[in-house]
């Protein structure tokens, strides 16, 4: 059995456990904090065996059109929170993935995707954990409830 804790890192932080056991997918407890030091998720931390993230960057075209002038840079102070738990906590590095894999881990979770949406937080947590269950664990997609 492996637990996976994804992570949508930002103002408001998604979070989501799953268990992977036989290869199939057990959905967990998720949900969003607002606390940007993750110290109230030190639990689900120190119970995670993989913890993924959503890697964030400065884009160049948000740069130049001022996008982040006088902005506290929120998304990565929460990584670094979440760097620094895992660390301590003496967990395993956690995992970056790219904000492009959402659409596919969304399908791999059973979720729809739709490009652009706010307040996606925990959901797009779950796409990661899912994809990563997927993609390296060989485990089996979700199915949509009917």
């Amino acid at each position: 059995m492996t637990k996976i804790l994804g992570i949508d890192p930002g103002k408001t932080t998604g979070w989501a456990n799953i268990t992977v056991n036989d290869n199939k997918i057990e959905l967990g407890i998720f949900g969003n904090t607002k606390d940007t030091t993750l110290v109230d998720l030190i639990p689900d931390i120190k119970t995670a065996d993989i913890v993924v993230y959503e890697a964030w960057l400065t884009r160049p075209k948000h740069l130049q059109r001022g996008a982040f002038d006088w902005d506290p840079m929120i998304t990565p102070q929460v990584i670094g929170s979440l760097l620094t738990l895992c660390k301590a906590l003496e967990r395993p590095e956690p995992v970056k993935q790219q904000p492009s894999i959402k659409p596919v881990g969304y399908a791999f979770a059973g979720m729809k995707y739709v490009p652009g949406k706010q307040g996606m937080h925990w959901q797009d947590a779950l796409a990661h954990a899912v994809f990563y269950a997927v993609k390296k664990l060989g485990a089996l997609p979700v199915r949509k409830s009917s």
